[in-house]
């Protein structure tokens, strides 16, 4: 099937299926109608909306003071190769005789992860979150991260990425062109060797050299034509001030980050010989990479990387009565960026972003859970900012990526669709159908089916509604202590198919 085949936590999700029929049967399983609240504490340290009180069931279902969770990580994805990992919490959730209990989702959240594959994909964090530090209406969010992605996908910067993928069959100049291909016919049919030319590039003693003139077996492949190498160490941090009962937020911070980018251009890798096929293969130069060609052709720069480091400022409406979880509630915000050579970038640019999401229970007598939800989202990057940079949207919440993958469109490999104006949708229908509890633990499923739509424009004056793409999809989600969500997706759209294992909603 044509999928990155995703095994995060799958011995975790396996263990569950088999011991919830013997532990949960339907007469167990009898859901409480609506979300009631208990009367609002009347010592709170500052005034706090009706909206962000919890749900009685939630509070009863909540733990107290400190407790753990944690999986570990296993992938398996032909573009990043073999995976393993782990990643673990640690919440503070206070006692209940604290008022504040009754309105956050935690009053202390630490994670770290470790994940790195047998291609040297690496994904490592520790983040720090604490809403309403000391009892004020202050909060603090920070996090480390360095990510090293050997086989990044670049698929161009534009309008011209919505186009559909097409290539030429087996690799060959004369071969038929394919339109309206998958991304794995794509994939399978650059592996193959096709004749050098003078503009292909060789990679000799960590220096590239081209003009070697076309020769009898002088062959190279186009495997990693859509792929270049990114390292990334980042640090971010942001203060947040609560105002209106804690539904408005003000937020301030930083992001400094290095970019070290490498490109596979003449580097060797494993072709397939367009003749016999099959296991006839062999490692050949990599022709150039359309990293390169876009570079050559002044449609972008920052092909040497560099450090990026912004000031940001941001502006949050929320209503939600849990954060990790909701029920019910708006999440409006908008940030900007400004990234700027006085505090040590190596550019000058600004990023603008703006996202809703709408939380809506419309039978809360009749269903525990039932959520409709919503989000739309709008990034726009102005000035000479490095190619890199146009797929990343600074929300308060955490870092949004390009169009596909995990956080936007499911059904799209990650960054495909990418542009100065980046416009998108997701549509979730949450329902809870079981839970569980084994020993201290909770446990609630959902399953969430789900759509999601989006394109990029060259020109942010001229958004419209016409030509996006689509994809759709079903999932399913364990809610483990309320707050650790693990969620399972499958997506499918006109060029691909994916399944995803990961932590938390997508939004």
């Amino acid at each position: 099937m044509n999928r990155i085949l995703s095994l995060v936590l799958f011995s975790f999700v396996s263990w569950f299926f088999l011991v919830i029929p013997t532990s949960l049967s339907a007469q167990d399983y009898v859901p409480s109608a609506g979300c009631e609240k208990d009367p609002p504490p009347k010592n709170l340290p500052f005034p706090m909306d009706a909206s962000k009180q919890l749900c009685k069931k939630d509070i009863e279902d909540k733990k107290e003071s400190w407790y753990p969770t944690g999986l570990p990580l296993i992938n398996s994805d032909p573009n990043e190769g073999i995976g393993y990992g782990a990643r673990a919490y640690i919440y503070e959730n206070g006692k209940k005789t604290d008022p504040l209990f009754y309105y956050t989702p935690y009053r202390m959240r630490v994670f770290a992860q470790y994940f790195n594959t047998n291609k040297n994909a690496q994904y490592h964090q520790v983040s720090l979150d604490m809403p309403f530090i000391a009892d004020t209406q202050w909060r603090l969010r920070a996090d480390l991260f360095l990510t090293i992605t050997p086989t990044t996908l670049y698929f161009g910067i534009g309008e011209d990425t919505m186009k559909p993928l097409s290539y030429l069959d087996r690799n060959q100049p004369d071969g038929r062109h394919i339109v309206n291909a998958s991304y794995m016919d794509q994939e399978n049919n650059l592996t193959y060797f096709r004749p050098g030319t003078s503009s292909d590039p060789i990679s000799l003693g960590g220096k590239t050299y081209s003009g070697f003139p076309q020769a009898p077996g002088y062959v190279v492949t186009d495997k990693m034509y859509n792929r270049y190498t990114i390292e990334t160490p980042m640090a971010t941090a942001s203060t947040e001030r609560s105002f209106v009962g804690g539904t408005v937020r003000l937020v301030a911070g930083f992001k400094f980050s290095n970019n070290i980018v490498r490109t596979y251009d003449g580097r060797l890798a494993r072709g397939v010989d367009p003749l016999l096929g099959g296991e006839h293969t062999a490692d050949v130069p990599n022709g150039k990479t359309r990293l390169t060609e876009d570079y050559e052709g002044k449609k972008i720069i920052g092909y040497n990387g560099g450090y990026v480091n912004a000031l940001r400022v941001g502006l949050v409406y929320d209503t939600r009565d849990f954060e990790p979880d909701p029920n019910s509630g708006i999440f409006a915000e908008a940030t900007y960026e400004k990234h700027t050579k006085s505090i040590g970038s190596e550019y000058d640019y600004q990023k603008y972003f703006a996202q809703t999401k709408l939380f809506w229970s419309p039978f809360p007598k009749v269903f525990d859970k039932l959520v409709v939800a919503n989000r739309f989202g709008l990034g726009v990057t102005d000035g000479e900012a490095p190619f890199y940079e146009y797929r990343n949207m600074w929300g308060t919440e955490g870092l949004v990526g390009g169009l596909g993958g995990l956080r936007t469109l499911r059904g799209f490999k990650q960054d495909r669709f990418v542009g100065r104006a980046m416009g998108w949708g997701n549509t979730e229908v949450r329902w809870k159908f079981a839970e569980a509890r084994f020993g201290s633990e909770f446990f609630a499923f959902n399953l969430v089916p789900f759509f999601d739509y989006g394109r990029v424009w060259d020109d942010e004056h001229k958004l419209g509604w016409k030509g996006y793409a689509y994809s759709r999809g079903i999932g399913l989600r364990i809610a483990w202590n309320q707050a650790t969500i693990i969620m399972i997706d499958y997506a499918k759209s006109r060029e691909d198919e994916q399944l995803f294992v990961n932590f938390s909603h997508v939004f």
